[in-house]
């Protein structure tokens, strides 16, 4: 049976190439890459050569890239981040009212902080 899958939104399946060096990297490099003891400095460098690698590709700087352990925390980091950074421009932000679970939490947050929260509504089309 062939299989169709159409939620590549939520996850989508990582090719082999991918599931071997995650499969090689947690099997060889499992050190702690904030320790100072061999295994660490070892997983260190392998953090680091992906961040040099990520960056290339997105043609930015190693020290642009962060890594987080999921879609939550970087929406958490990234929106907090920029609201506060640019909140000398005012405190106004806007979000649409589907955005993700993830997402709209960070604004609700937010909102209870003092920032005016517009929330956009959408119609059938977006």
């Amino acid at each position: 049976m062939k299989e169709i899958y159409l939620d590549n939104a939520a996850t989508t399946k990582p090719y082999d190439k991918v599931v071997n060096r995650v499969t090689e990297v947690l099997k060889n490099y499992y050190g702690n890459p904030s320790s100072l003891h061999r295994k660490g400095i070892e997983a260190e460098k392998i953090i680091k050569e992906a961040r040099r690698e990520i960056a290339k590709k997105l043609k930015v700087k190693p020290n642009e890239i962060y890594f987080t352990s999921g879609g939550t925390e970087g929406n958490n980091m990234l929106i907090k981040g920029g609201v506060k950074a640019l909140k000398r421009y005012g405190n106004r932000i806007i979000t649409s009212s589907i955005e993700h679970p993830s997402v709209l939490e960070v604004f609700n947050r937010l909102e209870e902080e003092g920032f005016d929260v517009i929330r956009l509504s959408v119609d059938k089309e977006g």
